[in-house]
Order: C-alpha cells, then sequence, then structure tokens
C-alpha cells in the first residue's frame, strides 16, 4: 500500500468567541489567515488531494480560497467537528474546556471519549490524500492519542497551521507539527 499523506489545517481566528457563539465567522483577521494558505508552500500542490471540513463556518471558510484555486468540493464531516460541549453552560465553557485539556484520558467523560475516538477511527481509515479543516482540540486530540500522549492536550497550533501526518498501511510513519504558538484559546 502507498502512504496516505493527511493535512491537518486548523481553522483562522474567529469573529466571536466560542463560548458566546455556537458558530462563530472567520474575523477579518481569520480572512486574511486563511488567504495566506495559497502561499503555504505545504499546500502548493492538492491537485489529488480530498478537501474536508468539519461543520462549523470557521473551518469551512478557512477552506474556501484553496478550494477556489484547486476547483475541489468540500466534504463536510462531522468527526473533525469542535469536541462535544453543547451541555455545557457559555459561562462555564472556558473552565471546562481548560480541566478537559489536562484530564487523563481514562477520566473523560463519555461524550468526549467517544469524539475523540471518532476523529482517530475517521483519520487512521482515510485511504487518499486529504486535507482537513478543523479545531485546535481536534488536532490535538489527534496528535496527541497517535503519540500515545495521556491527555487530550500535546500542543498549540497556531491558526492555520498544517500538522502533516503521513500513514502507510494504517500504521503513522511521520508526524510534522503545524506552527505552535501559545496563544489564549478564543472562549
Amino acid at each position: 500500500m502507498s502512504e496516505i499523506n493527511l493535512l491537518f489545517v486548523r481553522h483562522g481566528e474567529a469573529a466571536e468567541s466560542w463560548g458566546n457563539h455556537p458558530d462563530p465567522y472567520l474575523s477579518e483577521l481569520g480572512i486574511k489567515q486563511s488567504a495566506s494558505l495559497i502561499n503555504n508552500a505545504m499546500l502548493k500542490s492538492l491537485d489529488t488531494y480530498n478537501f474536508v471540513s468539519s461543520p462549523k463556518s470557521r473551518a469551512k471558510m478557512t477552506a474556501e480560497p484553496l478550494i477556489k484555486k484547486f476547483n475541489k468540493a468540500l466534504i463536510i464531516n462531522d468527526a473533525y467537528s469542535e469536541i462535544p460541549s453543547d451541555d455545557i453552560d457559555n459561562s462555564q465553557k472556558k473552565a471546562w474546556l481548560t480541566d478537559i485539556m489536562n484530564t487523563k484520558i481514562r477520566d473523560l467523560p463519555d461524550s468526549v471519549v467517544n469524539w475523540r475516538n471518532n476523529i482517530i477511527n475517521n483519520s487512521l481509515n482515510i485511504s487518499h490524500n486529504t486535507i482537513v479543516f478543523t479545531h485546535f482540540m481536534v488536532i490535538n486530540a489527534l496528535v496527541g492519542s497517535l503519540l500515545k500522549n495521556n491527555s487530550l492536550m500535546y500542543f498549540f497550533p497556531n491558526y492555520v497551521s498544517v500538522t502533516k501526518i503521513t500513514i502507510e498501511n494504517k500504521e503513522v510513519k511521520s508526524i510534522s507539527l503545524g506552527d505552535e504558538k501559545k496563544t489564549i484559546i478564543n472562549l
């Protein structure tokens, strides 16, 4: 079997915080950040890639410049959506996420464990080069799992950073983390 390259792109900056709006669009800066993907050296040759996105607006908007450049259809996959938090009050989301980020995998709520497992299963079963437009915690859940981290949090991918995972025979061959920047998560 040949190598499969998976590129995970964190969405650009959102116009509103996650704790205040369930599905914010990109901010003006986020739109500029997504436009910059056209010049990203890792993304110069995507003609043979499938384009997949979280259903969230900020992820889909981040994909738009590359969709236009490569004339691609965008496949929406719920597996790459935000960490499940619908049952958490907006005023508590920041504290909840901070706690969840550092909770041991064995102690996570079932909804988060299922979300994480769905990301891993979907990613390891991709059979074609694919670029995925997604979220901070999705990328962390996947990379942390593949590197056998004992919590969800592994690193701080910057806006529109690209994390590359190469898979061969459903085994991870290499991982190249995207640009990292310690930023305040916009809750």
